[in-house]
């Protein structure tokens, strides 16, 4: 009797796996032609984190105390954009997504003097990026083909405000480096992507005309420098 069960349990499977594999060899791709168009557009929105890099310089005030900077705050931001899109080979295209980041970040001053009072000042920041982009992309497997994108991108901050203690330059260039995925949808692509764009340039104003606050040569002489970093998480729209 268990012999017969094993003989019929076999020649069950047998017979299904046929047709399991032919199933799984006819899944459908969607948008098949999609990557042979010569240039594309689409949108995308999504969420970033902004920092700033901060180089000490070990000046002391009035009464030979050393300040300490660093943001110990993120607060999440809210970024759109549209995208421009080139094919250059089956691999490779060309990349331009024009975005608004809307973000702040808190920079906070400690000085070394024993009992002292840190200071907060909120450092809110408006970057209109322009980046020009290469993606490299793998194989497509089924609906999915990640790829790795670098490029250049310069930056034009919109929202800073020029009363706050922290002043920083409204013109800045990035280097931009992340990675994603093409999801191929029946009538899009969705494109979730994770970037990095690293400021290549000293931001900080070192020469105010406006420094009659203590708080602002506070801010001002404790930095030699100060560059600017974004994290950004978007879903692209194709």
């Amino acid at each position: 009797m268990m012999n017969k069960l094993i003989c019929r349990f076999l020649v069950l499977i047998s017979l299904t796996f046929p047709f399991s594999f032919a199933t799984a060899q006819k899944k459908v791709q969607y948008l098949q032609y999609e990557d042979l168009k010569p240039y594309h557009f689409g949108f995308l929105i999504g969420m970033h984190t902004q920092d700033l890099i901060l180089d000490h310089s070990g000046a002391t005030d009035t009464n030979g105390n050393k300040w300490y900077g660093s943001v110990n705050n993120y607060t999440p931001g809210f970024s759109v954009g549209v995208i421009a899109d080139l094919r250059l080979a089956d691999f490779l295209s060309l990349r331009t997504t024009p975005t608004i980041h809307f973000g702040s970040k808190d920079v906070t001053l400690a000085s070394d003097a024993a009992g002292s009072t840190p200071v907060s000042a909120n450092v809110r920041s408006n970057y209109i990026l322009l980046p020009l982009s290469l993606r490299y992309r793998g194989a497509r497997t089924d609906n999915y083909r990640p790829y790795l994108m670098s490029g250049l991108s310069a930056g034009l901050d919109m929202g800073r405000d020029k009363q706050q203690p922290l002043l920083l330059q409204p013109i800045n260039m990035y280097l931009e480096i992340g990675a994603g995925c093409d999801i191929y949808m029946p009538y899009f692509k969705l494109v979730p992507e994770l970037k990095v764009c690293l400021g290549m340039g000293d931001i900080l104003v070192h020469n105010r005309t406006d420094q009659s606050s203590d708080a602002f040569l506070k801010y001002t002489n404790a930095f030699d420098a100060i560059t600017s970093r974004l994290i950004v998480f978007s879903v692209q729209f194709e």
